[in-house]
């Protein structure tokens, strides 16, 4: 016999208990989410698991580090994780700390907000030695986030070198120009990683070639984001090497940033220490372009690489945001999608033929140096004291520095002790 549900409010265990869902990803889709279902079930209990041990995904890592205005809706969040009935559990992994089955079994629902985590390749023939970046890699660098693969290499931050090919004509390709070539005094606002920076050009870019398929009038990025990037004081930003700003003084411009449109990109290899980036002209085969540059770095988009789930298809299990819609859309974008995924997991929650959670307590399996949200306050704090003047935090670059940042003062002591 199927057990019945009195309504949507409770799940019916052996006796009436609040819901339970949990979150898997505190990026912004998945805190959007606890905050929509939040609304249509004020005493649902939600708990949000991130593998990082600080919260809200892109809003930190993902997001320019010279966009402080965008960052902003961390205080939304933060007001959500301080509501009872709403906690986030940081530093877990779901599949290796606890295993994914044991989570579906114990909730009543999930939802897999874990986004695109890795850059979309070129899908073009790359010979190995040839330096390519991915933006998303190279943006979380910048934004200091302990997990990105640029700075998990043994070597070291890659350097970029002085010339440089980006392919894409999206918003993301506008950021990494922009973050690369801004001075120090431009940047004095930010909490961009200085050391990472400095890293990747130690000695400044010159040339920035940026590469796009389409024609000028398809590009993806915003027309805002262009001026932004135009204004910078170093650069000479031009289209198809027309000027953008008639009225510019290029001759006063130490980096030279130009636009190709309608140029396919068609293989990457190496010419001695340089990699070569050939394309041809959208339409026109025949009619090629090279690039010889120090570094190419691909702005074309991401890919979720979260095995989460799979074979694991169930009623109970939704999926939200870029994991879902297979591309990562802005704020807005995510609310609206996070919205709409609220109201499918509470229709579902409602249905008198769902199935009931049991199995075991998941807080036995969660890691010892698991963190709370009182542990991700900690450390915001600690950051905002390490900022130097006109920063508004310096964060920390990783796991075991967030970790022991996370300790109260108390335990903290006695580690040093």
């Amino acid at each position: 016999m199927t057990p019945t549900r009195p309504s949507a409010a409770t799940s019916q265990t052996g006796s009436d208990l609040p819901l339970r869902v949990a979150i898997i990803g505190a990026g912004p889709s998945g805190c959007f989410t606890a905050q929509a279902l939040r609304k249509r079930i004020p005493n649902i209990q939600i708990s949000v698991f991130d593998s990082l041990p600080t919260p809200y995904g892109l809003v930190r890592h993902g997001i320019a580090p010279d966009h402080q205005g965008a960052k902003a809706v961390q205080r939304q969040f933060d007001r959500l994780f301080a509501q009872d009935g709403v906690r986030f559990v940081g530093n877990t992994r779901i599949g290796d700390d606890v295993p994914f089955a044991n989570l579906a079994e114990a909730f009543d629902a999930v939802v897999l907000a874990t986004g695109l985590a890795l850059d979309r390749g070129l899908g073009v023939p790359q010979d190995e030695r040839a330096r390519v970046i991915g933006a998303g890699s190279l943006l979380r660098l910048l934004n200091s986030d302990p997990d990105s693969p640029l700075r998990r290499v043994t070597e070291g931050v890659p350097e970029l070198g002085r010339d440089i090919a980006i392919v894409g004509t999206g918003n993301v390709a506008v950021d990494v120009a922009r973050l690369l070539t801004k001075s120090a005094a431009e940047l004095a606002k930010s909490d961009i990683d200085d050391k990472a920076l400095h890293a990747l050009i130690p000695h400044g870019l010159e040339t920035i070639h940026v590469i796009g398929r389409s024609g000028r009038e398809s590009a993806k990025w915003e027309h805002s984001m262009l001026k932004e990037l135009a204004s910078v004081e170093s650069v000479d930003l031009r289209f198809d090497g027309e000027p953008f700003d008639p009225a510019s003084h290029p001759a006063e411009k130490s980096v030279h940033i130009d636009v190709r449109f309608r140029q396919i990109t068609q293989s990457v290899t190496t010419t001695g220490s340089k990699t070569l980036l050939t394309t041809c002209e959208a339409g026109d085969p025949s009619t090629t372009s090279r690039f010889l540059v120090d570094a190419v770095i691909s702005a074309i988009g991401f890919e979720d690489d979260s095995q989460l789930s799979i074979g694991l298809d169930a009623p109970q299990i939704f999926r939200v945001g870029g994991c879902a819609s297979g591309r990562l859309g802005n704020l807005a974008e995510n609310r609206k999608l996070a919205a709409a995924a609220a109201q499918q997991i509470a229709e579902y929650l409602a249905r008198e033929d769902r199935a009931v959670p049991g199995g075991d307590d998941i807080d036995r399996m969660l890691p010892a140096r698991h963190i709370t949200f009182d542990g991700w306050r900690r450390i915001e704090e600690a950051e905002a004291l390490r900022a130097r003047p006109q920063r508004c935090r310096t964060k920390f670059t990783t796991r075991d520095e967030l970790l022991a940042a996370a300790q109260p003062v108390v335990d903290r002591l006695a580690i040093s002790d």
